[in-house]
């Protein structure tokens, strides 16, 4: 800190690292970073904690899932969470595709069945133009379910709120400040004497690493050698939460939906939630991950009840008792935008993959061990 210490003026304040938002990658990082010895400040322009992984509240129901949650294989990354963290990860209970046939007409597979996963890669990931490529396709297909494992598909045993509960209580025994409602105002980096300066509401700040992740939303970036602009992309993901009263027992937990015009996926996650402790409330939580142009109307929760209906995930009886629709939009900054600026700022800037939870762990857990 003694370098940096010629620029502080009285009422600055001088950090080690700032860390750009509160996401599980990112306060794995500054967890690692405070282990080295180094004053770390987490900052946040939301109001609480979790980034994407946090909890919201429907019906008097707490902890539901924000939205579609799941792990992608990565061995490094679910390792590391059941080794080194000693999270409950488990398989994917109740996870099956269900694949369009004709009209309204589906068929159930269990999503790491072999049939399931030939018919979904034979004839709707990949659909080849002619009957010659179809021929290949379809033998391509036969030859890599007979000679590729099952992708097992993990999650953690209680939900988001778990995860999001067992990172606080990680954060909590570091000496880390973590500050909501905050917003970078000024970025300007002194490449000259190796400094960050950062106007973070009405106070200004000093550090020496500036930690950023995917959605890290930034003013100009200014600098000795002149402006940086980064292009921000924007991606709606909407999703939608009905809260059904229902009586028969759940069985598909997690759903994927193939040829679907409004649905991708479809997620109970009654047993994460504050339901999971109430032995005698018939409701259940979906969460749906809707195609990006889907947009709210006065029909969307009743054809997605229908839908439910229709595949036979809840009964003929049930009645929705509540529903909420969310626009999600998330700004993103894509790896080259990260390392662009990673290579005209150098180490005044260390960049983490945080778009997808377990791959990023994966990433970055040789470095995190213990």
């Amino acid at each position: 800190m003694d370098e940096i210490a010629k620029h502080v003026v009285a009422g600055d304040e001088v950090v080690d690292c700032l860390c750009v938002g509160t996401s599980i990658i990112m306060s794995l990082e500054a967890i690692h970073q405070a282990g080295l010895g180094k004053r770390v400040l987490m900052v946040d322009r939301a109001e609480s904690f979790g980034g994407a992984w946090k909890a919201i509240e429907i019906d008097g129901i707490k902890g539901v899932e924000n939205a579609i949650h799941y792990f992608t294989p990565d061995d490094k990354g679910i390792k590391f969470f059941q080794e080194e963290l000693k999270w409950p990860v488990e398989e994917s209970r109740g996870k099956y595709r269900y694949i369009k046939l004709f009209g309204d007409r589906y068929a159930k597979f269990p999503y790491d069945s072999a049939m399931g996963r030939f018919l979904y890669d034979a004839f709707y990931a990949d659909r080849p133009q002619g009957f010659v490529a179809a021929v290949r396709n379809f033998s391509r297909s036969l030859y890599k379910i007979a000679t590729e494992p099952r992708g097992a598909s993990y999650y953690i045993a209680d939900g988001a709120i778990g995860i999001t509960n067992r990172m606080k209580g990680l954060l909590s025994r570091h000496p880390i400040d973590i500050r909501f409602n905050t917003n970078i105002n000024k970025l300007y980096f002194d490449l000259n004497d190796r400094t960050v300066h950062c106007q973070i509401d009405d106070k200004k700040l000093i550090c020496k690493s500036l930690i950023l992740g995917h959605g890290a939303r930034l003013p100009a970036i200014e600098s000795t050698g002149g402006i940086l602009v980064l292009d921000e992309k924007f991606h709606s993901r909407p999703a939608f939460h009905l809260v059904v009263e229902d009586d028969i027992e759940a069985v598909s937990l997690e759903i994927i939906l193939t040829e679907d015009s409004l649905i991708k996926y479809v997620h109970d996650v009654s047993r994460f939630s504050s339901l999971g402790k109430r032995t005698n409330d018939k409701r259940k939580v979906f969460v749906f991950g809707l195609h990006s142009h889907i947009t709210n109307s006065k029909e969307l929760s009743g054809l997605l009840f229908k839908k439910l209906k229709d595949i036979g995930v809840v009964g003929q009886d049930s009645k929705v008792t509540a529903s909420l629709y969310t626009d999600v939009i998330l700004p993103t900054l894509y790896d080259e935008d990260l390392y662009t600026l990673k290579d005209a700022m150098g180490d005044l800037v260390n960049v983490l993959r945080t778009e997808n939870l377990s791959n990023g762990v994966g990433y970055y857990a040789d470095k995190w061990k213990s």
